[in-house]
Parts: C-alpha cells; sequence; structure tokens
C-alpha cells in the first residue's frame, strides 16, 4: 500500500469512527425515549483504488412483521378496552343480583311487599309499603335508563374525539410525507423522520386497525384492513361520524364496524365505541324498556277496576300503555299519581285496585292476589332483549341484571386477554427496536480501539512522510 493510500484508509476510518460514535451516542442518549427505534451504522469497504471505508447507511433496528402484529393487536386491546371501560361505570351502577340495590332486589321488595298486603289487607301500612316498594322499583329501573343515556351520551363524545383525532394524525402523516424530500435515505436525519412516522402509525392503530404501504419514493398509504383508503400519497380521506346513525365515513368510503356489506374497521377504540353505540347500548336500552313495559301491561291487565284507556299501577309519565311508543320507555317509569307517595294519592287502591273509587271490604285478597299471579305469567319479552321469552316477570330483573353483568364481566376477560397478547408482542418488538446500553457500550470500546488505530497509522504516516522529506 501507497502512503497516500494508507493515509487515505486512515482518515476515512477516523472519519467512520466519528459517525459512528455520533450513533451511538445517539442510542445512548434516548435509550429512555418513547418511539426512538435503535440506530446501527453499516460499514463498508471503499471500492476506490486508495481503498478506506464509509458508513453506507444508517439503519433502524426494525422487523417489520413485529411492527405489524404489534400494531394489530394493540388495535384489538383498544377495542376491547373502550367495550370494557364504557360498561364498567354503568353496570357497577346497575349492582348485581343479591347487592339490594339492583332492580332485581327493588322487585323482590315489591314483590314482598304484595305477599305481605295479601295476609294483611286492611293494613294502611302495609298498603303504603306496597306504594313505597312500587316507586323505589319505578326510580331504580328510571335511573338505570338515564345513566345508560349518560353511557350513550359519553360514547358519542368519544366517537367524535376519536374521529378528531384520527383526522389529525392522518394529516400529520400527510406534512410527513411531504417532509420525506428534505433529507437523504439511510441518515441520521431520515431514521428520526421514520420514527415519527412510525409514532403516528402506532397512535392512528390504536383508534383503527389499519394496513400500510409505501409507494416507490417512500411515502406512506394508509388503509383499513377492510381496504378502505385513509391516506395515500398527499390525498387525506377526512373521516366523519353521524351520530344519528352511529355511521363512519372515510371521504365517501363507509367504514361503519361490523356493518355487513361495508369495508369497515374491524377493531381499535373506534370500533368498541361503535359496537356499544349501536349493539350493546340499544339491547341494553331494550332491556330496561322491556322491563318497563312488563311491569306496565301486567298490572293494567289484571286490574278488574280499571276502564279501557285508564292507567293502572305502573304508568308511563302518567298514561296507560301505549304499544306504538314504548322506545325510552323505561325512563317514563312511575307510579301512578292516585297512589304516588308525592300525592294525597289514596292507598287502598293497591288492594282495590287503581279504577276504584271508594274504599271496598277491608280484607278483600282478590285484587291483591290477581297482582301477585300476573308477575308469575310469561312475560314475552322481546326477542332482541336476549331474553328467553317465556321468562316471568317476577324472574325477568334477576335475569337482566345478569345478563348486562355477564356482559361487563366478558369485555372485562376479553381486554384482559388481548392486553396480555398485546404485551407480549410489544415485548418482543422493544427487544428488536430497543437500546441495549451494555451492548452500546461495548460498542464505544470498539469504536474507541477501531479510532486509535487509524490515528496510530496516521502518526505512522506522518512520520514516515518527515523522514522521506528530511532525507532529500
Amino acid at each position: 500500500m501507497s502512503l497516500s493510500g494508507a493515509l487515505y484508509s486512515a482518515a476515512s476510518g477516523l472519519s467512520a469512527t466519528q459517525a459512528m460514535s455520533r450513533v451511538t451516542a445517539d442510542n445512548v442518549a434516548n435509550s429512555m425515549t418513547e418511539g426512538y427505534v435503535r440506530r446501527e451504522a453499516h460499514l463498508v469497504s471503499s471500492n476506490t483504488g486508495e481503498g478506506g471505508v464509509y458508513i453506507a447507511e444508517i439503519s433502524r433496528e426494525v422487523d417489520t412483521a413485529l411492527t405489524r402484529m404489534s400494531r394489530n393487536e394493540n388495535s384489538k386491546m383498544a377495542e376491547q378496552q373502550a367495550i370494557h371501560e364504557g360498561l364498567s361505570d354503568y353496570t357497577l351502577f346497575l349492582g348485581e343480583v343479591g347487592d339490594g340495590t339492583s332492580p332485581a332486589e327493588k322487585f323482590a321488595a315489591f314483590n314482598s311487599s304484595l305477599t305481605t298486603l295479601v295476609n294483611l289487607p286492611s293494613s294502611s301500612a302495609a298498603q303504603q309499603g306496597v306504594v313505597f316498594a312500587a316507586e323505589d322499583l319505578a326510580g331504580t329501573i328510571r335511573d338505570a335508563s338515564d345513566r345508560l343515556a349518560s353511557v350513550r351520551s359519553d360514547v358519542d363524545m368519544e366517537i367524535r374525539y376519536e374521529v378528531a383525532e384520527l383526522n389529525e394524525k392522518l394529516y400529520e402523516l400527510q406534512n410527513l410525507n411531504h417532509r420525506l424530500r428534505d433529507f437523504d435515505a439511510g441518515t441520521l436525519e431520515s431514521a428520526a423522520y421514520f420514527d415519527q412516522v412510525d409514532g403516528v402509525l402506532d397512535d392512528i392503530s390504536g383508534i383503527t386497525d389499519i394496513r400500510v404501504t409505501y409507494t416507490s419514493d417512500g411515502w406512506v398509504n394508509v388503509f383499513t384492513t377492510g381496504g378502505a383508503a385513509l391516506i395515500e400519497g398527499d390525498q387525506v380521506q377526512d373521516v366523519t361520524y353521524n351520530a344519528g346513525d352511529g355511521t363512519l365515513y372515510a371521504g365517501t368510503q363507509e367504514i361503519t364496524a361490523n356493518k355487513t356489506g361495508v369495508r369497515g374497521i374491524e377493531s381499535g377504540s373506534l370500533a368498541g365505541f361503535t359496537a356499544l353505540k349501536n349493539e350493546t347500548i340499544p339491547q341494553f336500552q331494550l332491556q330496561l324498556d322491556e322491563y318497563a313495559r312488563g311491569l306496565i301491561e301486567a298490572f293494567e291487565s289484571a286490574d278488574a277496576s280499571l276502564t279501557a284507556g285508564q292507567a293502572g299501577l305502573f304508568t308511563d309519565n302518567g298514561n296507560a300503555f301505549n304499544a306504538a311508543n314504548t322506545e325510552g320507555l323505561a325512563s317514563r317509569l312511575h307510579v301512578n299519581d292516585l297512589l304516588s307517595s308525592n300525592t294525597s294519592g289514596t292507598a287502598y287502591l293497591v288492594r282495590d285496585g287503581l279504577g276504584a273509587t271508594s274504599p271496598g271490604e277491608a280484607s278483600s285478597v282478590t285484587q291483591i292476589q290477581a297482582w301477585i299471579d300476573v308477575l308469575n305469567g310469561d312475560m314475552g319479552a322481546d326477542v332482541g332483549t336476549g331474553i328467553n321469552a317465556d321468562v316471568s316477570l317476577s324472574d325477568y330483573g334477576a335475569e337482566m341484571v345478569t345478563a348486562q353483568n355477564l356482559a361487563t364481566t366478558r369485555a372485562e376477560q376479553n381486554y384482559n386477554a388481548a392486553r396480555s397478547a398485546a404485551e407480549v408482542i410489544d415485548a418482543s418488538r422493544a427487544n428488536v427496536e430497543g437500546v441495549n446500553i451494555d451492548e452500546e457500550m461495548q460498542n464505544l470500546l470498539l469504536i474507541e480501539q477501531s479510532f486509535a488505530a487509524n490515528s496510530k497509522m496516521l502518526t505512522a504516516v506522518s512520520e514516515m512522510l518527515d523522514t522521506l522529506l528530511s532525507a532529500i
């Protein structure tokens, strides 16, 4: 090797070790930085006649398969988390069978008050006890319906927030796509750019499941796994939400989750909130409305004292049952004002019937027994409730509370399973992408040795040149 070749090799080696030390220093400095992916400098031999080495590329240590799996699993976890958190507060308020506060327990207390009254029909205290128990039952069902309406409102708001954040992230990607031309591939700047891109994609995957592709010039395209485009190059398909029917659109393409014939989203928080909005909450509301319907109809049908169109013990805001107006009936369930403890009601009506105009025989139990009997008949619950149609009114409350708590328990189990799966994949991804300080310190030692060797080479060449010059 000539002296000039040796000088070039040593100089290129020093330049390469300088770049490698910068990469390693960046790795160490950002070892705790969220979203930072370990860099590695790739050293190759120069193909020039003078030899030497140079840094061909600075790459990010990523595993595309693990990255894709991580986003898929986190998307599933976000979906289950949305469902679990949306239901847990409501069912905690609803209560459980046996806790003394749920609609099932209030019904049991009401049923018990009727049993007491049938044994003591002349007792004004027993009569008033039925009124109080009926009001307590109606109030509990109303409160559950109101709480469910609050959950529905919260879910609507969460969907709006998620849609707004999704659109913000899509436009952030659009901006990043434009910035790609500002630096060369394989540089530290390029690595930092793709860290940002991956961070945005990770955020989007929590909102909706995605499929990512790259154009030949490196621009990022994002689609739902169903195939609907969210961003292609610099063209963003704005996501919109129609609160009226619970539909989601990306541009003009419907992407509503779990809808037949739609290339919709399949997981992510939006899918979870949409499932609550369009499926779970409506079913819970129907169950409550059916409970209210069953109570109103049962006590109207079993009350021999009523005339056509006259309200019974339980009413729809004071009115008789109207089969054409059952939506939201649970929120309108009230005890007849003729009996209400808040008015100058007459408690004897629970013994003689709501149509009685004057007290009947003090020892009569005919009407009381008719009400007790009707509670044990088939309720004919709507098939949409998911509760057997032949369940009795006496058992319906417990069936409803159990079904709603079971849905919450199942959501919690699904969330825990999805979270465990996501954590396993995320740990594997972190092992690949994360910085190991021990390894970086070992790399620094090697870089230091390389720097020392190249410096020694430069010193040796300098001494040779000095010797040659002095001999002239």
